[in-house]
């Protein structure tokens, strides 16, 4: 029961973020594990600084900055 609590918090935890922003993160991270420290490090640079630009970013910044919850383009 304790575990499926936990799992619960965790899903819903993901569930609250951007799946477009998610999918970027988890197809980088997975990418990395096949460079080298610095190599994973300069592609983890690239891949941030273009999506900075992305709808979703933009408004994950822009909530944050207004104290409110984000509203996702792709819900």
């Amino acid at each position: 029961e304790e575990l499926d609590e936990a799992v619960d918090k965790l899903a819903a935890s993901v569930a609250r973020h951007s799946y477009s922003a998610l999918s970027i993160g988890k197809k980088g991270f997975y990418q990395q594990l096949q460079m080298e420290d610095f190599q994973a490090l300069n592609y983890a640079s690239e891949i941030m600084a273009t999506h900075t630009q992305h709808v979703d970013a933009k408004e994950g910044i822009r909530a944050f900055i207004e104290k409110r919850k984000p509203t996702w383009s792709d819900r």
